[in-house]
């Protein structure tokens, strides 16, 4: 009737309640006039809890676009970010949705993919911790990536931090959420860009398969489209 083609589930929290995901799985193929594809946020850590309720949402909800805030390839970084996720956190969730999309793909289904958000410029981040970040892109099979620059909006210890100590580029004029814009002082705004547009390629290539390595992603197209 109304043309609907795809859901976007603006909630952050969907991935977090197995008692209620169980009912979801139950509820919605059976219930819907169709199965929608559908967008939905989750966190590395809780696929890593409950991977068998996540195979069960992909294979049978069509949950197709699969939101993580991964924020960062490094443990350092996700240290500083006080994000509660590591980087065995984030490869876990890859590797099982890359493995669950191999198999919905071979079977003829619709495989789903991530939408990465990542996050570089971060205050006290080094080169090499980017270099990862950019690297476990690469890792994913399937993935629009979603990067943008560190922004210190209040509300995190860091970006109280930063506002504490002068190191913020925002103000009320230009409080917004531009991906590419340059939020802090003393980051070398000059190197992510060098990275994203691949002037680093053969860094973040380091570890790599032959096959992860040759993926292309325009992350600099990513940057301004996040």
């Amino acid at each position: 009737k109304y043309g609907v083609g795809s859901i976007v589930i603006h909630d952050s929290m969907f991935f977090q309640n197995p008692r209620w995901l169980e009912e979801w799985i139950d509820k919605y193929p059976r219930r819907a006039n169709k199965v929608w594809p559908y967008w939905a946020a989750g966190r590395a850590d809780t696929v890593r809890q409950w991977p068998d309720l996540f195979v069960a949402l992909l294979k049978e909800t069509n949950w197709n676009m699969v939101s993580i805030g991964f924020e960062s390839g490094s443990d350092r970084v996700l240290k500083i970010l006080n994000k509660e996720c590591t980087e065995a956190d984030n490869y876990f969730a890859i590797d099982l949705l890359n493995r669950t999309a191999d198999e919905m793909e071979a079977e003829g289904k619709q495989a789903p993919v991530f939408w990465s958000n990542i996050m570089l410029g971060i205050p006290g981040e080094r080169r090499e911790d980017a270099f990862k970040t950019l690297r476990m892109l690469k890792y994913m099979k399937r993935v629009f990536p979603s990067i943008s620059f560190y922004a210190p909006y209040p509300g995190s210890a860091l970006g109280y931090q930063l506002i504490a100590e002068g190191k913020s580029k925002m103000s009320m004029e230009n409080y917004h959420r531009f991906p590419d814009d340059e939020k802090v002082l003393g980051v070398d705004y000059a190197f992510y860009r060098d990275l994203l547009a691949g002037k680093y390629d053969a860094e973040v290539n380091a570890g790599l398969d032959a096959l992860q390595a040759q993926r292309q992603h325009d992350f600099a197209a990513a940057l301004i489209k996040a």
